[in-house]
């Protein structure tokens, strides 16, 4: 039994299922976009909810899953890819994403699309799968050589399949958004929370100087 798990199964006043990090709320404040938001993790935030399809029919796997634990399903009320969004710049005064940036082919693309969409000084805040704590934990970190690649080769008009085509551990996506110039303001290690497989990213709108 790791030591994680001796905390949850002993004190599990420390990790209550629906709790939100603090982060989530201190900036997601105002009215932004949640990318792929699901019924039974409600974040409780002011967002329009961007998916690429409604969820509403029996057999789709996002269906079924808040289905099985909410006993609904989210209304999504921009029908859209994450990446391509039908709003104007800067109209927004956050986006938040929860386990949704590594199901983008091209995760670059999906983070330059928030950024636009995102007021002058404000924020792009994501809850990302650290691979070692997930099924993910046998791959290789994803290189920066695939993210260019895919990034170069990416044709938002094509259909990819729904998987995580991208892994990072907190330290290699520390080195992704360096490569990319995004002002990464805040890093989270969420182990000790409802969130454990997980790590906490916010990045402000505007770009650090290489």
């Amino acid at each position: 039994m790791t030591i994680e798990n001796f905390l949850r199964k002993h004190f599990r006043a420390f990790f209550p299922p629906d709790s939100v990090p603090g982060f989530v709320k201190k900036y997601c404040k105002g009215k932004g976009l949640e990318i792929g938001a699901a019924a039974h993790h409600d974040f409780k935030i002011n967002a329009l909810n961007v998916d690429y399809t409604s969820h509403e029919e029996p057999g789709d796997v996002y269906y079924e899953e808040q289905m099985k634990y909410a006993g609904c399903v989210k209304k999504v009320d921009i029908i859209a890819r994450g990446d391509n969004i039908p709003l104007e710049d800067s109209s927004v005064d956050f986006v938040f994403s929860s386990h949704s940036l590594e199901h983008f082919y091209d995760p670059v693309s999906a983070i330059d699309e928030w950024l636009r969409l995102v007021k002058p000084g404000k924020y792009v805040v994501m809850i990302i799968p650290h691979k070692e704590r997930t099924f993910d934990s046998n791959k290789a970190c994803t290189s920066i050589a695939e993210f260019e690649k895919k990034h170069k080769e990416y044709d938002k008009n094509a259909k990819y399949i729904d998987m995580h085509h991208s892994v990072w551990t907190t330290e290699s996506f520390i080195e992704f958004a360096k490569h990319y110039n995004y002002n990464v303001i805040k890093v989270f290690n969420l182990v000790f929370s409802c969130y454990s497989n997980s790590f906490g990213v916010v990045i402000q709108k505007g770009r650090q100087s290489k």
